[in-house]
This record gives C-alpha cells, sequence and structure tokens, in this order.
C-alpha cells in the first residue's frame, strides 16, 4: 500500500473504533418508560414447578432469578448445579433419561452445535420472532447475539452471561516498578518478569495464567492471545487454522509468560486465578468482567481501590481483538417436563429490566445488552469495568461452534499443556493439533 494512503486509512479506521465505542459508551436511561411499556402481562403459574441446570459460579444469580420469578408467577424453581466442566454432559445424560428432570438448560455457547445435533434444544426461532418486542432483540451485543444462539440458520437460545477478558492490574504494583497498564504482551511479559523476580520472595507475582487440563479455562488464555495477534482456531468455511504464524506466536508468548507467572500454570484454574489476584498475590490477571465486581466486596478481596482494568493486550502489528471467552445462553430441553412454564421462565430471565437486575448484584453475570453497558446503574455499580467491557465486545472473537467442537479443545488443550510443561515446542504442538482437528473433521 502506497505511504500517502495509510494515514489516512489509519485515521478512518480510528474514527470508526471511536464511534462504535461512543455508541456503547453513551449514557442511556434505564429503567424506562419503554421497558416498562413492553412487559408482558404476568402468568399465573401457581403450583407449577421447573428445573433449571446452571453451575457454581452463577449459583447466585440463579438463585436471584428463582426469587423473582416465583414472585411474579408464583411457579417454583429448582436449580440444578453442577460444575461448569460437564455442563454440556449432564444435559445430554438428561435429554437421554427414561424420566428427564430437566426443563430449561444453561449451557457454554460453543456446545450450541453439539446439543442441537444430538436434538437436546428445543427450536426456539418462532418462540423468538413472537417475543421480539419484549426481548428487544436489537439490544442484545452484536458481537454476542449470533455465536450464542444460532446454528444452522435457526435459533436455540437467548444470551444470558456475556463472558469475554479484559486484563485486571493492581495500580500500586505498577506504579512501583514504573510500569504502565500493558498495551502489547511484550509489554505484559516484560512488566510480569520485573514484578516477579523483585516480589517473589513477598509471595508476590507478576500474573497469574489459567493453564489447566479444562478447555474453558485454558483455551481462555490462550484465545486471549491467539486474538491480540490476529489469528483463529478455523477460517469461515470451518477449516483448521491451529498451525498458522499467529498461533505459534501466541504459544510461544504464553510458554514465555508462564515462566514469570503463579506457580503453576498447568494447576491454575478459573478460581485459583481470580483468589490469587483478589488476595494481592498477583499483578495481572487476564479474567472474566465480574472479578472486577468481587474486587470491591470486602467480604472477598483486600484490593479494593487498588486496581483497574484495561483491553486485553494486542500482538505487535495486531489489535485489540479479545475472544468470546466461556459465556453462556440458556435454551429449553426438547423434552422438558412443562415447556410452557420453561418458555415463561426464558422469557422472564431474557427480559430487559430483569437482565439489568443481574447486572447490578454479585452474581458472576456479564453484560450481554448494550442497555446494561450504557445504563447509570450499572456505570455506577462497575465503573472501571464498564468501559473496558464495552471496548472489548466492539470486535470479540467467537470461538468455533461446530458438533465436534467438545473434542476439538480438548486436543488442543493438552498440546498446548505439553507445549506449557516444555514437552513440546509450541510450534510441535500446534502442528499435531492441527493434524488431529483434521482427522476429527473428516471423519
Amino acid at each position: 500500500m502506497s505511504r500517502k494512503w495509510l494515514a489516512p486509512l489509519i485515521g478512518f479506521i480510528l474514527i470508526i473504533a471511536g464511534a462504535v465505542l461512543l455508541f456503547f459508551w453513551m449514557p442511556h436511561e434505564s429503567s424506562t418508560e419503554k421497558e416498562e411499556a413492553a412487559l408482558p402481562p404476568a402468568k399465573d403459574l401457581r403450583g407449577r414447578s421447573i428445573m433449571v441446570l446452571t453451575n457454581t459460579p452463577h449459583l447466585r444469580a440463579s438463585e436471584a432469578l428463582a426469587q423473582w420469578f416465583r414472585e411474579e408467577t408464583g411457579a417454583v424453581v429448582r436449580n440444578r448445579v453442577v460444575n461448569y466442566e460437564v455442563m454440556s454432559r449432564r444435559a445430554l445424560e438428561d435429554f437421554r433419561a427414561e424420566t428427564p428432570e430437566l426443563d430449561v438448560i444453561m449451557f457454554w455457547y460453543v456446545d450450541i452445535g453439539a446439543l442441537v445435533e444430538a436434538g437436546a434444544l428445543a427450536d426456539l426461532t418462532g418462540f423468538i420472532e413472537e417475543n421480539r418486542a419484549i426481548l428487544d432483540i436489537d439490544d442484545y451485543i452484536p458481537t454476542l447475539y449470533d455465536p450464542y444462539t444460532l446454528y444452522n440458520g435457526r435459533r436455540w437460545a437467548l444470551p444470558y452471561d456475556g463472558d469475554s477478558n479484559v486484563l485486571f492490574y493492581r495500580i500500586s504494583l505498577l506504579d512501583k516498578y514504573g510500569l504502565k497498564p500493558p498495551e502489547t504482551w511484550d509489554d505484559y511479559t516484560t512488566a510480569s518478569r520485573i514484578i516477579t523476580e523483585n516480589e517473589r520472595e513477598n509471595g508476590i507475582y507478576g500474573s497469574a495464567i489459567m493453564a489447566p487440563n479444562n478447555p474453558m479455562a485454558l483455551i481462555s488464555s490462550y484465545m486471549n492471545r491467539l486474538s491480540g495477534y490476529g489469528g483463529r482456531l478455523t477460517d469461515d468455511e470451518g477449516n483448521p487454522t491451529v498451525d498458522s504464524p499467529a498461533g505459534n506466536q501466541a504459544l510461544t508468548a504464553m510458554v514465555e509468560q508462564g515462566k514469570y507467572a503463579l506457580p503453576i500454570p498447568t494447576e491454575t484454574d478459573w478460581e485459583v486465578s481470580r483468589d490469587a489476584f483478589l488476595s494481592g498475590h498477583v499483578a495481572m490477571v487476564d479474567q472474566f468482567t465480574d472479578i472486577g465486581i468481587m474486587a470491591e466486596d470486602p467480604a472477598q478481596s483486600v484490593i479494593g481501590g487498588d486496581w483497574d482494568a484495561v483491553q486485553m493486550p494486542r500482538g505487535e502489528g495486531g489489535e485489540h481483538s479479545p475472544a468470546l471467552n466461556a459465556g453462556f445462553s440458556l435454551g429449553i430441553s426438547s423434552r422438558a417436563p412443562d415447556p410452557e412454564a420453561a418458555r415463561a421462565y426464558l422469557l422472564f430471565a431474557s427480559r430487559p429490566d430483569i437482565t439489568l437486575r443481574l447486572n447490578l448484584i454479585n452474581g458472576g453475570i456479564d453484560p450481554t445488552r448494550i442497555s446494561v453497558l450504557q445504563s447509570k446503574e450499572y456505570r455506577s455499580f462497575a465503573p472501571q469495568l464498564s468501559r473496558a467491557a464495552a471496548a472489548a465486545l466492539i470486535r470479540a472473537t467467537p470461538w468455533p461452534r461446530l458438533p465436534q467442537t467438545p473434542q476439538l479443545l480438548q486436543v488442543l488443550t493438552e498440546q498446548i499443556i505439553m507445549a506449557m510443561e516444555g514437552t513440546r515446542t509450541p510450534q510441535s504442538a500446534l502442528a499435531e493439533a492441527q493434524a488431529q482437528w483434521i482427522e476429527i473433521l473428516r471423519n
């Protein structure tokens, strides 16, 4: 490209990005007459009960929803709580059971292909269209809506928890060593090394990196780096692009950063990373945005007022382009014992007014709606997070949602662990993962 066109092009890109960010960040009057006018008449569901599949990090939010739903409808909600690693398996076991129990299924959005192909989810395309005004579909964050709901041209769920990662950091620790919040992954590596080398004897490390044998945690860490280097796991046609220059840059960086992270990255899961940051033992974590809510809770944190959050770093020459890590949807079991009550619950839990209420409690739920990010209530409740989350979600990268995705992610997890442990080079680990992905998809 000619240099005379480069500066105008960069300027144009910055203007567009700024306009999108301003759109997310503009003040919004929430709890408005528009919301109230769109509310449906309350259903009388007294004497009815439903069972909802949820997980431990979302238990507080699920209990709040159960209480609010009962207050409005009279129905009883029983929450079936499982570890987030086995949610999809539990949903499939119930679907295949002689007497299924689950009405509403919370699931990791990347499992949508596997659940649909198994027949476990009810088609909600018509339901969503019929209730478009109540749901205010256009209010959903665009980068979330299709990945969380769409498969083979049909809608099977609604967004529930809009997870993406931001970089949290301790203000005092970075200031102590004259460091700025990392702009690039090289900056991150340098900051982590400096802090670890000077603070290790005090039990403080530069960072915590989630790299356990759990795809939701480990691949999140890897995808944060891969997206920042401009990479993806598949191309637009669904072909594997695991073994790529961006992939090698990302994994090489992650392996190097592991040297200065909280010991031991392959034993550091979501809870370990969270607790290390909230207890003041690490300077930086790439984590889900609800950690920022916990950071200001004296019952959970000792770092209140001494932290901030920014977008995930970018690779050299790359963009701030975080991944849609974790993230949960709500669907209805195709064998729900009470489909009518299940639909009423889904509509209730997905309404804009209820979504805002959920985001204003410390319940592990992150925004899925533009109106929440714009609302005065959320911006007051989580001022640091609202801006970082809005910036992160402008161009977040979704994960593959193929029927084979669970198997594909486990293969990649195992190879990344070997690279982190030093038994494989990053290049050979990704090459092996690529070969296995091709074989899995071929069969």
